[in-house]
């Protein structure tokens, strides 16, 4: 059998079949807890007076909620999780200092020239069972059947017109509004946007 090591991993076997890759995260598996499913009755909402509906409908998410139902496999996603690392611009240029450390020769050249891939998007890599397995934002569009698109926002301001818009919809334009003093249908609203998307 033939073994080549390759950045923090190891591979195994001919060609790059296997990775065995350490740990990212020295959490116990069994510490994990895994949410297996989140399911959304809709029509029984609707028979209590919450009608949500039409707004699922709107933004293209029945697909999403249908797919909260499914089957998860839990001991997959824990090895997923405890081996995984974020790849991002950051990363790719601390590889490329490594590479250049390794072998002055190749500084100022490009990923291609120093044997790495090229630099596409932000991904998310690990290992599961030895499979290498990389996911990307189209790939969780997929899994959640919703288009690859719309905005992601950090850090936002007070006076951003999207977080004043929520003021006005769920708080009723007084951010001071506690839970309970928010009508039935803005509380679920509320609860499906952190319970189901955060």
């Amino acid at each position: 059998m033939e073994t080549s090591t390759s950045g923090s991993g190891m591979q195994l076997g001919i060609g790059s079949s296997y990775l065995i890759k350490p740990k990212t995260m020295a959490t116990p598996l069994e510490s994990f807890d895994v949410q297996i499913e989140s399911p959304v009755d809709f029509a029984s909402l609707k028979r209590n007076g919450v009608n949500l509906e039409a707004l699922i409908l709107a933004q293209n998410l029945f697909g999403y909620f249908r797919m909260l139902n499914g089957p998860t496999y839990v001991n997959l996603v824990k090895d997923f999780w405890v081996r995984a690392e974020v790849f991002d611009q950051e990363a790719a240029s601390s590889e490329e200092r490594q590479v250049v450390a390794r072998d002055p020769s190749l500084k100022g050249k490009s990923r291609k020239e120093m044997g790495l891939e090229p630099f596409r998007r932000l991904e998310i890599r690990s290992t599961v069972m030895g499979i290498p397995i990389t996911i990307i934002e189209e790939v969780i569009a997929r899994a959640c059947r919703v288009a690859p698109e719309g905005r992601y926002l950090w850090n936002v301001s007070r006076k951003e017109p999207l977080l004043e818009s929520y003021n006005n919809l769920l708080l009723k334009g007084n951010p001071t509004t506690k839970l309970v003093d928010m009508d039935g249908k803005d509380r679920m609203l509320l609860k499906f946007v952190t319970d189901y998307f955060f």
